[in-house]
Order: C-alpha cells, then structure tokens, then sequence
C-alpha cells in the first residue's frame, strides 16, 4: 500500500507540474504582449499597438466595442478581449501564427491584428481574385475608386470581427460539436454584424467571401476536421463557408443563431475553446444543421 501511495503521490506532482506548465503557456501570450512594453490606448478594452499603428488600433478598437454593442443589445451577450495591433517583428515575439493572419488566443482572448498590408490573409485574399467575375470585379473598383489591393486590405480588417466572432459564440452558449462548424459560426456573427453597421464592410465581403477558383489538394469536411489549420489551403474553406453564409443570412438573420444555441447547446458551466467538447462527425452536424436552415446538405457536395 505504501508503494502505490509513493506512486500515486509522484504521478500527482508530475500531472501537477503538467498543470502548471499548461496553465503558464494559457497566459504567454499575454504575458509576451504586455512584456513589449507597447503603448495602449485608453479606450474600452485593452488595446496596443506597434509604433505607427495608432489609428489603425483606434479604428479597430472602436470597431470591436460596436460588434460588443451590437450583440449585447441584440442577442444579450457580449465578450471580453485584449486588441493587439502589431507590425511584423513585434508578431513575431509573440503569435506562433505566420504575420498577417488574424487570430485570437482561445485562453487570453487576445486578438492579434496586423499594423501594415502584405501578410498571409492579405494573399489568400489575392488568391481569390480570379474566382470573381471579371465584370462584377471591374464595376466593383470602378464605383468604389480602388484597387483590388486595398480591397484585400479591407478584407483582413473583416476577418478580425470573425475572431471576436469567436468568443461571442462561447459567450451565446453554442457548443459547434467540429471545426468546421467552429470557423462557420465565427463567420457569422461577423457578417451578421456587418450587414447590420457597417455596409462598406459587407460588400467587400460579399465581394470577396468565395474560395479562390485553384480547387486544392484536401477539401472534404472530414480533411479539415483531420487536419483543421493543416489543409492544403485554409484560405479555400473560409471562402466555402462565407458563400453559404452570404445565401443564409438574408434568410435566416440572427434566428440562425438562435436555433443554433438550441441545436447545439453548450453544456451549463462548461469552457468552450478549441478543440471544441463532445466532437461528431460532419455528417451528423450536417443533418442537424439541415433541420434548421434546409439547403446545407446540397451545399456540402462542393467539399466532396
């Protein structure tokens, strides 16, 4: 008995010290911004930024506290977050992710945004180029005095209300069961938000929310499941969701949301990150989601 209690003791301080050194790698990344000693801004949440990135941080600041505002008064929630606007080499000392893909830390709920143009969601965004109709593109930039350039630009700002998107669908208690499904609903409430505040937004999403026209080597719902950041192109499957989410969000609105909560609830008390709780396969969160808002099904032949 004293043999397995000497085992049982060691086994506990070394899950212990497992514990511990998890706990300290959840506030890292805080811990790394807060480390740079960046300037912050005074407003509502905590934001900092790089040098020369002031008023992009503002801008994206002030944005973030209206999506907050939006939902707290539509649908009760709201979510707290730490902004952290940063140019390549400070991105580097503290995101594992390649500079200029917008992401959220689903520990320390900081958002990490790019300060200048060029990253990697700035490209997967020129990918989609040829998979826009050439004459909707060129009406496109011709009404609105751009370039497709900055249209990208304005695209990895939008992807930055998905990551708040995120937490808001923690905070709704929606429990997406896959990933897909995880990235499909961050989606959402972000053009939820954007067809309702800010319409500049909305049509560069409804511009640009497509997978590109190079089809890649993994593209079925169970490869990103296997694989999810790991596909072949990451890019092509958020277009495949923000072109069902463009068809349902005139249909449905924010009900979508609300039958979600009750088709997929999560359970009372219970953290939801990534990887999310209780996974089921594509095809069983197909069938429920087919439930509520019919034409899922016939829009999943496109992964096959």
């Amino acid at each position: 008995m004293k043999r397995v209690a000497m085992t049982m003791l060691v086994l506990s301080l070394a899950f212990g010290g497992i514990a511990n050194c998890l706990a300290a790698e959840k506030t890292n990344q805080l811990e790394k911004v807060l480390n740079l000693g960046l300037p912050q801004l005074p407003g509502q949440i905590p934001t900092y930024y790089s040098n020369g990135a002031k008023a992009r941080a503002q801008n994206l600041e002030a944005a973030i506290v209206d999506m907050n505002a939006f939902f707290q008064k539509r649908l009760g929630i709201h979510t707290h977050v730490t902004l952290a606007v940063l140019d390549s080499n400070d991105w580097s000392q503290v995101s594992s992710q390649p500079y200029g893909l917008p992401n959220v830390d689903g520990d320390t709920s900081v958002i990490f945004m790019p300060a200048t143009s060029g990253g990697l969601a700035f490209h997967q965004m020129m990918a989609r180029r040829d998979a826009i109709p050439a004459d909707v593109l060129k009406v496109y930039l011709e009404t609105n005095h751009t370039t497709f350039e900055a249209v990208a630009d304005e695209f990895v700002d939008v992807i930055g209300f998905h990551e708040l998107g995120h937490k808001l669908c923690n905070e709704y208690g929606i429990n997406p069961r896959c990933h897909w499904l995880n990235e499909f609903v961050a989606s959402y409430f972000d053009y939820a938000y954007i067809s309702e505040r800010r319409p500049e937004s909305k049509k560069v999403f409804d511009l640009l929310g497509r997978p590109s026209k190079l089809r890649p080597k993994n593209t079925t719902l169970a490869d990103f499941e296997r694989l999810y950041e790991g596909v072949d192109d990451y890019g092509w499957y958020q277009g495949m969701f923000e072109t069902r989410i463009r068809e349902l969000y005139p249909q449905k609105g924010l009900k979508f949301l609300k039958d979600l909560q009750k088709q997929f609830p999560a359970a009372a008390g219970h953290a939801r990150t990534i990887p999310v709780p209780n996974p089921i396969s594509p095809e069983h969160v197909l069938g429920g989601l087919e439930k509520i808002a019919p034409g899922f099904e016939t829009w999943a032949k496109g992964f096959q």
